[in-house]
Order: structure tokens, then C-alpha cells, then sequence
């Protein structure tokens, strides 16, 4: 893995054939105006994207009467510059850049049509790392409001669950806990399947002001409403999640992960609540996979407490 997202974008423009913008722009727009895509295809690999032109463009491959491959190609290493830094950049702006770019990505055939299978999996290996950058830099285990760097990679490889089929390689990196990013990750995530929603020792209850609570490990990013995970992903974490020993063990090497760290009295007394919270971090690992196969509405609580 290389170490900067400067670095990981010059190796997938290499892997995606150094692309350039074609010298002529067919590309359908949503509203009259072409300029952004003009602006866009002058942009040099060096430089970033303004995010409006970015927005503008994901409306253009929803609603727009046709979508340009080519441009499509070039312009994707822009895009995926924007997704990293709002998963990885705490009050990043523009979020409806993100909200649009998981919507085009997940609800619509651009990625089929226009990428051959090797520059999808291209696209995919970008993602996943970035995600598990972020779930490497994660350094602590107490958070109030709804901003904070878990609600952000854990929405992130959510969502991913109904782009690319891949969440599996995600997983079992993660879930190696050979860092202490990764024993972090995993104890706030394990303790949303542990805990009632307001007894989260890591995650603050809900507040009108601020947000928070624990993340919802089955809300989709973008307007991907009526979406669901793809079935490789939902028969994977069937078997990951499938008996409650398996994450207790993972929590239990997390802890172990982290002797001596700050962090460690939070996660020792998340470990030393399994007892009492077995019977509902059992019915969760059956429950979650469900979940994500079936379409839900945005919000909607279906934990079983």
C-alpha cells in the first residue's frame, strides 16, 4: 500500500492506462450549462477538482442523456481524491458531493458500462484502502456528537457493501488487530452490537444539539434509500458474525492489542460487559446481516434490544 493518497492516485492513474481527457466533450448535462465539464476536462492530474463542477458532473451522469466513457475514466481519480478526504477529514465540506458520488456509483450502470472488470477492481482496491487508512488512524475510545472520524469510516464501509461485492477484504484485514488503529475500530464497532443505544461506553447518547449516539452500522451514505448489500457481502458476514464467540475473540484480541495504550481501561471494560450483554450481541450478529439484505428506510431503528 502506498503512503500518501497522492501517491495511491498516481498509482491508479498507472493501473487505469493514464487516461486523458478527450479533446471532445459529448457527455449529456442536467441543466443547460456545460462549463464545469469543460473546466473538468482541463484540469491537470497535479491539480483538484472544484467540488461544485464535481457535483454538477454527478448530476450529469444521473440525468443526463448520455454519459462519456472516456471522460468518465479521466475524471474518476478527481472524484475518489474528494470521496478520501471526506471520510478522512473531520468537517470536510461539500458533503453533498459525497452524498451524489456514492448515488452514481451505487444506483446507476456507469461503473459497468463504462469501466472494463480489471478498472473496476481498480476503483475498488482505491476505496478499500482509503477506508482502511482510516480505520488504521483511529486513536481513541470516547466521542460525543455525530462528527467524530468512526461515524465516518463506519458509514463508509457500509455503503461499500452495495458498491463492490469486496467488503470480505476489508474485513479480514481489519480483523487481523495487527494495529492499534485496527483494535480501536474493532472495539467501537463491536460495541454497537454489544450495547443498548444509550449504554455505549464509547459512544455518548443522543443529544438535539450535537447528534451522536452510537453509529448505525446498517444507514447507507448517499441516497441509496432502496438499496441493499450485494449478496457475497451479506453471505460473508453471515459466517463472520455468525456465533458471538467469533467476536469475542476478536474484542479479546483488540484489548490485548492494546495494553498499555491510553485507550485500553475503555476497551477493558467493554470486554469485561460481555457477559451481560451476550445474549443481545448474539441476536445482532443474526440480525445484522438481515438487515443489510433487506431494503430499510433511512433512520429506521431495527436493532432487537
Amino acid at each position: 500500500m502506498a503512503n500518501t493518497t497522492t501517491e495511491r492516485l498516481d498509482e491508479l492513474r498507472r493501473l487505469l492506462g493514464s487516461p486523458t481527457a478527450p479533446k471532445v466533450i459529448t457527455q449529456g448535462v442536467f441543466e443547460d450549462d456545460p462549463e464545469h465539464l469543460e473546466r473538468l476536462a482541463h484540469l491537470r492530474p497535479s491539480e483538484q477538482a472544484n467540488q461544485e463542477d464535481l457535483c454538477d458532473y454527478m448530476e450529469d451522469l444521473q440525468y443526463g442523456t448520455s454519459v462519456q466513457p472516456a471522460l468518465f475514466l479521466y475524471l474518476l481519480p478527481f472524484c475518489l481524491e474528494r470521496w478520501d478526504q471526506h471520510i478522512r477529514i473531520e468537517n470536510f465540506g461539500w458533503p453533498g458531493f459525497r452524498e451524489q458520488f456514492y448515488t452514481v456509483l451505487g444506483k446507476t450502470n456507469v461503473l459497468s458500462e463504462c469501466l472494463s472488470t480489471d478498472e473496476r477492481a481498480t476503483i475498488f482496491e482505491f476505496m478499500r484502502e482509503s477506508i482502511l487508512d482510516e480505520i488504521d488512524s483511529q486513536d481513541r475510545l470516547h466521542f460525543r456528537g455525530s462528527r467524530a472520524q468512526p461515524y465516518r469510516w463506519i458509514s463508509a464501509l457500509t455503503t461499500h457493501g452495495v458498491i463492490a461485492p469486496d467488503v470480505q477484504r476489508i474485513w479480514n484485514d481489519w480483523w487481523t488487530i495487527d494495529t492499534q488503529g485496527k483494535a480501536i475500530a474493532a472495539v467501537q464497532y463491536i460495541s454497537c452490537l454489544m450495547y443498548a443505544k444509550d449504554e455505549n461506553p464509547v459512544f455518548a447518547p443522543y443529544s438535539r444539539d450535537k447528534g451522536g449516539g452510537p453509529p448505525c452500522l446498517w444507514d447507507f451514505d448517499g441516497y441509496l434509500f432502496e438499496s441493499r448489500w450485494q449478496e457475497p457481502n451479506i453471505e460473508f458476514l453471515k459466517n463472520r458474525l455468525g456465533a458471538a464467540n467469533n467476536v469475542i475473540d476478536v474484542l479479546t484480541k483488540a484489548v490485548d492489542r492494546l495494553n498499555a495504550h491510553s485507550e485500553c481501561p475503555i476497551a477493558e471494560k467493554v470486554l469485561s460487559d460481555v457477559p451481560q450483554c451476550v445474549e443481545r450481541l448474539a441476536e445482532r450478529c443474526q440480525a445484522l446481516p438481515e438487515i443489510l439484505a433487506t431494503v430499510a428506510q433511512l433512520g429506521t431503528y431495527l436493532w432487537p434490544d
